[in-house]
């Protein structure tokens, strides 16, 4: 998330305009979508510890390199494939570790938790980059690299039984394989996984495209403009995750899935219809609440779906299609306001298709909540 801050330093290093920023900035996101269902394979087969140390490795790469060669959009793009599996392999190794060490009871509220620590990255860079001047693109890879340093050193601190955990070590390739077929064809899951793709999606694109869309209202074009107005929407996405397993003492998890997802439906429309950059920022800030509360309700309705042993492989699949939900959104959003000069039809078309989805899917969320019948 270190890049949209700086997106018209990017676009002049390239030369290109939004289109090829799309591309540029979903790079991470296609390779984060793809690789979580082998990621959670990964960590269930290889270990977590072993899984977060190469995905430390790869991020470190992606990190550096840029700099053989800064002007070269192809490399810049290929990188940002190989942050995208470190990504990947990470989100899910801290997914796993709360499954691991979080008392079932305390569940949802630990994943909020976690979600909201992944927010507070999603946030960093508006309120650090756009104040470091002409070059700043440069700290958006070197910062990371920090980061992975210090998470590397931090990690040593993870009690033994996460270390040295082997989820699954005896099971045979066969065994996999029938665990991938049963999570791959679950409908609940896909279900599960395209709802959060527009809850998690949302607040991803907000990051990644909300100070472009109000400096196209605002009619200026200044996107450094509302990098701390964003970074305060971001700010409230973070702590709606990190208090979401609250909203389960008064709600099902259904009903507050489903509710959000209508709602951010809704707003995307809301959003894309109102000319006035105010009113849009406020637009800006329900949607990311909303999309925060949904975290610890959809990690919770995925994790009681199947046996905990293949939670991490789970958790994956329905990552894998979020995510791709997700990246179809940045991608959709770039490519429209590059080739009508406006984000409003692009929004308004996010809002149909994600009401849609609602219509849908509602029901299948709505059983999730009954008594699971587990993969095993």
């Amino acid at each position: 998330m270190s890049l949209a801050p700086l997106a018209h330093q990017f676009m002049a290093l390239f030369g290109v305009g939004y289109a090829g920023l799309s591309l540029f900035l979903s790079g991470l996101l296609w390779a984060h979508a793809l690789v979580q269902l082998p990621a959670g394979l990964i960590l269930d087969k290889l270990g977590i510890y072993r899984g977060f140390l190469i995905a430390v490795f790869i991020a470190l790469l992606a990190n550096l390199l840029p700099f053989i060669s800064p002007e070269n959009l192809g490399l810049a793009t290929s990188l940002r494939f190989c942050a995208g599996l470190s990504s990947g392999l990470m989100f899910l190794a801290g997914v796993k570790i709360i499954g691991m060490m979080a008392p079932p009871e305390k569940m949802a509220q630990a994943q909020g938790i976690q979600g909201a620590a992944f927010s507070l990255g999603i946030m960093l860079p508006y309120v650090t980059l756009p104040y470091l001047g002409e070059d700043a693109w440069r700290y958006s890879y070197w910062i990371p690299a920090l980061i992975m340093l210090f998470l590397l050193a931090a990690s040593t601190k993870l009690p033994a039984k996460v270390r040295h955990a082997h989820s699954v070590s005896n099971s045979t390739a066969s065994d996999l394989w029938q665990v991938v077929k049963s999570v791959s064809t679950s409908m609940p899951i896909w279900t599960i996984g395209v709802f959060h793709g527009f809850s998690y999606g949302t607040l991803n694109n907000l990051g990644q495209w909300l100070p472009s869309i109000l400096a196209d209202m605002d009619g200026k074009g200044d996107v450094a403009a509302w990098s701390l107005g964003t970074a305060v929407v971001l700010l409230i996405g973070t702590m709606a995750r990190a208090f979401a397993g609250g909203l389960l003492r008064w709600r099902s998890r259904s009903f507050i899935t489903n509710t959000a997802v209508l709602l951010i439906a809704i707003l995307y429309i809301v959003l894309g219809l109102t000319g006035n950059p105010w009113i849009g920022l406020a637009v800006g800030v329900v949607l990311a609440w909303l999309g925060g509360a949904n975290y610890g309700s959809i990690f919770s309705l995925t994790g009681q779906s199947v046996s905990p042993a293949y939670m991490a492989t789970a958790s994956g699949f329905m990552n894998l299609v979020g995510n791709v939900t997700n990246v179809l959104l940045t991608m959709i959003l770039g490519t429209v306001r590059e080739y009508t000069g406006s984000f409003s039809m692009a929004l308004c078309a996010a809002g149909v298709v994600a009401l849609l989805v609602w219509v849908a899917g509602h029901r299948i969320i709505r059983g999730m909540d009954r008594p699971p019948r587990t993969l095993s």
